[in-house]
């Protein structure tokens, strides 16, 4: 059997395309190897490529070694988990029904439904085609961004809420935190390109920060930050521990910069948080409503007051301490231990992962999805200040769902192929 019968018998027993081309250059190594060898000992070129191959063994033994050691791995349990948080993210839709929101089950249904499908579609996408795209990703990052700063008078796509821009494209409407998939993919690829300067990133990240800051997208800034941050120290560049104490310095000296040329009503918003009972009738009322219905809470369910709702965007950003006063302490331990694991499971990957870039991705999604849920815990106990985060895959609303539905995706779509990577 010649070399070439002999690799096309193997792969009839290795099912996964990626792997096909891992065991076709693995063995063709193997061959020629063998084959240079029998060359040396006087053996013709048709004569050393037949032992060669004899010597391999068995397509059928070797195939299904192949096929079972690059066999595509599913992480069973983060897609139950997955799916289980989806599932209670219909529990505000339930228990809010009588309330006076606007409130829509094919909303909702629509969301689910997007989100199963980006998780399955990026499971079977690899990943790795992404790696030398990071100016793409960038740019349509950055354009999205510039386009909702312009303040351009595009009343059929952008419309303006609370000063905030968002994009809008027949029912589907969201703010400029679409952006931060396209940052996650960029990041990865500029730290894992070591032609990349560091002072080159660091103008990236000042340039895109500051175009996200001016849409007034403060939880997506803070997520954003903590993502890049992360990501870069993970990453292993040169001098990392220098230039986290730069950028943690130029933090401070920015924030100084920022509360000076702050509006004085931000400014109120923020000694509200030091002190929300010294404004008890305005940027106060949230946090102090919250304390009052933390006290509230028993370990048995309760009803919604007869006075109605208790507390301003009770289904989105503090649809936990909603569920919390509902369903008491007990299914509230048990909610976020589930969003929780999720956070252990995508950990425990980035360790097993020995691909750097896909590496970078699963430590970047971890980091968007856990600022949302330790900031809005953080948020809701009135240890941060309110800034509209919202509760992974809890809160009602499509665009989290799509975002965090891709933080999973992406992290399965890595574990799958992390013995099909050739470095």
């Amino acid at each position: 059997m010649m070399k070439k019968e002999f690799l096309a018998s193997v792969m009839t027993h290795v099912r996964s395309k990626d792997a096909k081309k891992i065991v076709t250059k693995e063995l063709e190594q193997h061959i020629k190897a063998n084959t240079d060898h029998y060359l040396k000992d006087g053996y013709s070129a048709e004569e050393a490529e037949l032992k060669a191959v004899e010597q391999m063994g068995s397509p059928l033994a070797i195939g299904t070694k192949f096929n079972k050691i690059y066999k595509p791995k599913l992480d069973w349990t983060l897609i139950l988990l997955f799916l289980t948080v989806l599932g209670l993210g219909t529990l505000p839709l339930l228990v809010l029904k009588n309330a006076d929101l606007a409130l829509s089950w094919l909303s909702k249904g629509a969301g689910i439904s997007l989100g199963i499908l980006i998780v399955g579609g990026l499971l079977f996408l690899n990943y790795k085609s992404w790696e030398r795209k990071g100016w793409i990703f960038f740019t349509i990052g950055t354009i999205i961004l510039l386009i909702a700063a312009s303040g351009m008078n595009l009343y059929w796509f952008i419309k303006t809420i609370n000063g905030r821009p968002y994009f809008t494209i027949g029912l589907f409407s969201t703010d400029t935190s679409i952006v931060l998939p396209f940052y996650l993919i960029a990041w990865a690829s500029f730290f894992k390109n070591p032609k990349m300067k560091t002072w080159l990133l660091g103008l990236l990240f000042v340039i895109s920060l500051t175009l996200l800051f001016n849409t007034l997208n403060f939880a997506s800034c803070c997520v954003y930050f903590m993502m890049v941050m992360f990501m870069y120290w993970f990453s292993g560049r040169k001098q990392i521990v220098i230039t986290t104490l730069l950028a943690a310095t130029s933090t401070v000296l920015a924030a100084v910069v920022l509360w000076n040329q702050m509006v004085p009503f931000r400014k109120t918003r923020i000694h509200a948080f030091l002190d929300p009972h010294k404004f008890p009738s305005s940027e106060g009322y949230i946090a102090i409503q919250a304390e009052k219905i933390l006290k509230e809470v028993s370990w048995g369910f309760q009803s919604i007051p007869k006075n109605g709702l208790f507390i301003p965007e009770s289904h989105t950003d503090f649809v936990y301490l909603t569920l919390t006063y509902l369903f008491g302490w007990g299914f509230s331990l048990f909610l976020l231990a589930i969003l929780s694991v999720i956070i252990v499971k995508m950990a425990l990957m980035a360790v097993k992962i020995n691909d750097e870039f896909g590496k970078l991705l699963i430590i970047g999604g971890l980091t968007i999805y856990s600022v949302q849920l330790l900031y809005n815990i953080g948020m809701i106990f009135g240890l941060l200040p309110i800034i509209g985060m919202s509760l992974p895959f809890i809160s009602y609303g499509t665009v989290p769902i799509l975002i965090n539905s891709m933080v999973i995706g992406i992290a399965l779509s890595i574990y799958r192929r992390k013995n099909l990577i050739i470095n």
